[in-house]
């Protein structure tokens, strides 16, 4: 009883199967690994904005209700912007 006769099918089979491993997994996964860093920085980048935004909105209440001072203001929305 010869193992290669009986699993010729199995051996034959492993080197296809090794190619595609080989030359066709790691674009697919370098590919969907940049989406996923494009994903995660563009998340990043809106939530920061969208809070930059809130912050604006709150020192302007502050000064429309009088609470800060005009220079107060200036020099704040500036450290604020200064981000951007």
């Amino acid at each position: 009883m010869d193992i290669k006769k009986d699993f010729q099918f199995y051996f034959e089979t492993g080197s296809q199967d090794f190619y595609m491993m080989e030359y066709l997994l790691p674009p697919i996964i370098l590919f969907l690994g940049i989406i996923l860093f494009y994903v995660f920085i563009k998340k990043r980048i809106l939530r920061d904005e969208k809070e930059d935004l809130e912050s604006l909105k709150l020192l302007q209440e502050l000064l429309e209700a009088g609470t800060i001072t005009e220079n107060e203001f200036k020099k704040k929305k500036n450290r604020i912007t200064s981000k951007w």
